[in-house]
């Protein structure tokens, strides 16, 4: 098991229980279920359960010396597994305290007022983008990916009305690899194939999160600014769902009106 399948378990065991989170912050080795259960306040046979469901799912694990599982005042002592250890526990809280809007909301619906662009997500957001997979704003891209593939993605999140976040770094299925270059060596090619194959000119933002230790670069595209449209080599395209798609006369004819397609 890798580290980001092990932050997926523990954040699918601990959704909506900060009881269960509590308890697993408190296992070292040492502390007993009926100790935990004194320190958290909770009955000793719901602590057994968690602790259960917590070695279960690979975040700890029995205490063992020579082969033999430690046991103290009759209850088996469990520690954090080696990966578990080095996770700090924000990992595993996922965005309850994070507003939804910075990464899906869209601005009101106000005439002549543009969606509010898509902000720079935290780790621990990306963290949750990769396991919930792409969509309308929110596309991956592996490292090796041709600049000009990514470009094409960015020609068609520019004609749509909350632009979009490519993830440059993460595996078609979430999977977070790291970028294989650096943001500094990224941004010239990206920015070049964007000013030579987009028209008019756009600007898109180039940032760099570390995400479980591996460089993820962001790419920011701006909303549709319901005056130009964008086209890739000549072409117009529109991103609708997680694919481009080249856009159909009358699609064409209402980005020309300053109408949204989608």
């Amino acid at each position: 098991m890798d580290l980001q399948e092990l932050i997926s378990r523990g954040r699918f065991i601990f959704a909506g229980a900060p009881e269960r989170l509590k308890l697993f912050g408190l296992v070292d080795g040492r502390k007993t279920a009926g100790e935990i259960a004194k320190l958290t306040r909770r009955h000793v046979t719901n602590v057994h359960r968690d602790l259960r469901q917590l070695n279960d799912v690979g975040l700890i694990q029995e205490r063992t010396k020579n082969g033999v599982v430690q046991k103290k005042d009759g209850f088996t002592l469990y520690e954090k597994t080696p990966l578990a250890r080095a996770v700090p526990l924000s990992y595993f809280t996922g965005l309850t305290k994070i507003p939804k809007s910075k990464m899906t909301a869209r601005a009101p619906k106000v005439k002549g007022k543009r969606p509010a662009p898509l902000t720079l997500p935290s780790e621990n957001e990306i963290l949750d983008v990769c396991k919930k997979g792409e969509d309308q704003t929110l596309e991956f891209k592996s490292a090796g990916t041709d600049i000009r593939k990514i470009t094409k993605e960015i020609a068609a999140m520019l004609n749509t009305r909350d632009g979009g976040v490519i993830f440059y770094g993460v595996e078609d299925d979430g999977t977070i690899q790291g970028s294989d270059v650096t943001r500094q060596k990224f941004d010239q090619p990206l920015q070049n194939s964007v000013k030579n194959s987009i028209a008019p000119a756009a600007t898109v933002a180039l940032r760099s999160v570390m995400v479980v230790g591996s460089e993820v670069l962001v790419i920011i595209v701006p909303p549709w600014n319901r005056k130009d449209v964008y086209q890739f080599d000549e072409k117009v395209l529109v991103r609708k769902g997680t694919n481009n798609f080249a856009a159909k006369p009358e699609e064409s004819r209402k980005l020309h009106n300053g109408q949204y397609v989608i």
